[in-house]
């Protein structure tokens, strides 16, 4: 039962409650009440007049055990139905004060991102780009050595188009972005490993280290939050910009051109090496 059905059900069972209790005082005034017996002799036998009296007190009474029995069970099932919204909107608070905490953490690590990129630009000498498209390539070899899924060899063709990048910007000796591009493409084979480690419902939110530059490949729905269920922000056409700064399963947090955030799936988007 749904959240609101439940709501409804509890109002509609109150009523009935209501409607039991007029018709048990209806019974009471109407039928159910002993009459009073007249000093002035009736004239037929007592005997005889008091029988149907007594089937009519025994059947009323009868029929007001039902009306309470009836009272009684929409009562406790009006309790039952209080105790699950109770619970309902325990879960909600909860699950509130999570998407709060979460948004907080990753406010932070994405400031803890930027930072981690200028000092990622001042460290970019010629060894250390070098250094970083290794270990790359080395975490690209360990990856294509085991199956993929179909998800996952997207994911390891826009890792291999970052790394490639990074080797190109390396020899025209633009070293800061040659490690811009390789810790770029280590992010997507952090993506692999990580969804694969994880289970669907223990999937977390993860900053990117590195922020990447992404466009669409096709137009894409733009969500509040990681799921095909989820509230559209807006649908992005094809080409359309972003940045992407974290990530949730098979989702990314992005914020487009414009100023607008949200979560599309990393199957409709690839990453930007050229200039937009």
């Amino acid at each position: 039962m749904g959240f609101w059905n439940q709501r409804k059900a509890i109002a509609k069972l109150r009523h009935i409650g209501e409607g039991i209790f007029l018709l048990l005082l209806g019974l009471n005034i109407a039928g159910c009440g002993i009459p009073i017996k007249s000093s002035i002799p009736e004239p037929e036998p007592e005997t005889v007049a008091a029988v149907p009296e007594a089937r009519a007190k025994v059947q009323c009474e009868i029929e007001l055990e039902k009306l309470e029995a009836e009272k009684d069970a929409q009562q406790q099932e009006i309790e039952r139905l209080q105790k699950v919204l109770t619970e309902k909107d325990a879960q909600i608070r909860s699950q509130q004060a999570r998407q709060q905490d979460q948004a907080k953490t990753l406010q932070e690590t994405s400031s803890l991102a930027a930072q981690a990129q200028v000092k990622l630009r001042r460290l970019a000498t010629r060894p250390a780009a070098a250094s970083a498209i290794a270990e790359v390539e080395m975490m690209m070899g360990n990856l294509k050595s085991s199956p993929m899924a179909g998800s996952e060899e997207i994911l390891q063709t826009q890792a291999q188009r970052l790394l490639n990048a990074a080797t190109t910007s390396y020899a025209e000796e633009n070293y800061a972005s040659a490690m811009d591009h390789a810790a770029q493409a280590r992010e997507y084979i952090d993506m692999v490993t990580n969804n694969r480690t994880r289970k669907t419902s223990d999937q977390l939110t993860v900053s990117l280290q590195v922020p990447i530059p992404l466009r669409t490949t096709s137009n894409s729905n733009l969500r509040q939050k990681p799921g095909l269920s989820a509230p559209l922000v807006t649908t992005l056409k094809r080409d359309a910009l972003m940045i992407a700064e974290a990530y949730r399963g098979d989702w990314l947090y992005v914020m487009t051109a414009d100023g607008r955030a949200g979560w599309v799936l990393n199957t409709l988007v690839e990453a930007q090496v050229g200039k937009p």
